[in-house]
């Protein structure tokens, strides 16, 4: 009996100890639930980490602008917009014609129309830097030819958001392990 009071506090530790679990064995499953759900969650893990070293996600540029006016840009079907997006210097660098865009136009009832295209004359990093110190962030035209049969001049005068893709990476990249 272990509360036994003319015991020996050694003697109540020892039979604890005899009496505990032994932790340090094995884990043991014992029904086929419990060994489906191992295996599900190993398949899980594995899956997730294949994805994380061969799988790639999207690389993109979100920037703010306004659209100023329908762009000089005209081939074929497609026309382009011109628009002022507010930028880094040294993201600048990183946009050229031909690059996938997507332009976020606000419509009536709080909701966003997306226009897809391609940039058709990419911003000039450094522009008018001869004249002025260079700042932090600069506003700098952009011309994105569109493929959507809209009245452009209708969207003349409106904020937008225009997403660039400028490449695929890793999934690892986005946690900082080696980045691209």
């Amino acid at each position: 009996m272990p509360n036994n009071p003319f015991d020996s506090f050694h003697d109540i530790v020892a039979e604890a100890k005899a009496e505990r679990e032994q932790l340090d064995r094995l884990l043991t499953f014992s029904t086929p639930r419990e060994r489906l759900l191992v295996a599900a969650i190993g398949v899980l893990l594995a899956a997730l980490a294949g994805w994380l070293v061969v799988g790639s996600v999207p690389r993109v540029i979100a920037l703010q602008g306004a659209l100023v006016e329908p762009g000089d840009f005209q081939s074929g079907s497609t026309r382009s917009l011109q628009a002022v997006v507010w930028i880094e210097p040294d993201v600048a660098t990183h946009l050229y014609a031909g690059l996938p865009v997507k332009v976020l136009v606000p419509v009536s009832g709080g909701r966003r129309k997306a226009l897809d295209g391609t940039v058709a004359a990419a911003p000039v990093a450094g522009a008018g830097a001869e004249f002025a110190p260079p700042l932090p962030v600069s506003a700098l035209p952009i011309d994105v030819s569109l493929n959507d049969d809209l009245d452009f001049a209708s969207l003349t005068g409106r904020e937008c958001r225009i997403v660039f893709e400028v490449g695929r990476q890793p999934p690892a990249a986005l946690f900082g392990m080696g980045r691209s």
